[in-house]
């Protein structure tokens, strides 16, 4: 990402959050058994327990389809297995250094054919980029396929510190949640820093 030095990507991780073990050829099915019975302790109600370790290895899955750096589920809801995910990508940044060329990229990248879209400049502490909000009507379930709304929020960032640009995207379908997950994102979106590597 630059030269002789190695950054890593920081955002802050917010008390529901649970990282999804992306790239890791992860028995999903497994992995959310554990992180639900560590989520909600082992007290929690068995019906509990396993409509969010069904949520989570399903998102889990769907995350690792994406190819992002990292991702986390966000449990809105426990008792009714309602949760987001958010995820931040890292995609070269030639011909994209302004804040214009963003939706394109995004466009590019991370493809979606939304009901509705907004775009609007944005100067975050990792950089100056852009906000892209959409609801897209996405199909759920595997047998009976139904249509479903989904909101998504993205912010592309051009840090100066790489060549490289930074996406961060959190989406959700429990409409009802919307504000209170857009302030989320904003708060996610606005803690995003590269640090430096330090060696030794």
């Amino acid at each position: 990402m630059g030269d002789d030095v190695t950054w890593q990507c920081l955002i802050s991780e917010p008390e529901g959050g649970i990282r999804l073990p992306l790239g890791e050829n992860a028995e999903f099915g497994e992995w959310a058994k554990r992180a639900a019975r560590q989520y909600l302790g082992t007290d929690a109600p068995r019906s509990e327990m396993r409509e969010l370790a069904s949520a989570l290895a399903r998102v889990a899955a769907t995350a690792d389809l994406g190819a992002p750096t990292f991702a986390y589920a966000y449990v809105i809801d426990a008792a009714k297995a309602l949760t987001a995910v958010y995820e931040v990508h890292d995609y070269d940044g030639d011909g994209y250094r302004s804040p214009d060329r963003l939706p394109g990229l995004l466009e590019t990248v991370l493809p979606t054919s939304p009901e509705r879209r907004s775009v609007t400049e944005v100067n975050l502490p990792a950089g100056p980029g852009v906000r892209v909000q959409e609801l897209l009507a996405v199909e759920t379930g595997s047998l009976f396929k139904k249509k479903t709304m989904m909101e998504t929020v993205t912010y592309a960032v051009i840090p100066p510190q790489v060549d490289n640009i930074l996406a961060f995207r959190m989406s959700w379908t429990n409409l009802v949640f919307s504000e209170a997950l857009l302030e989320l994102a904003q708060t996610l979106a606005e803690s995003l820093e590269l640090t430096e590597v330090k060696e030794g």
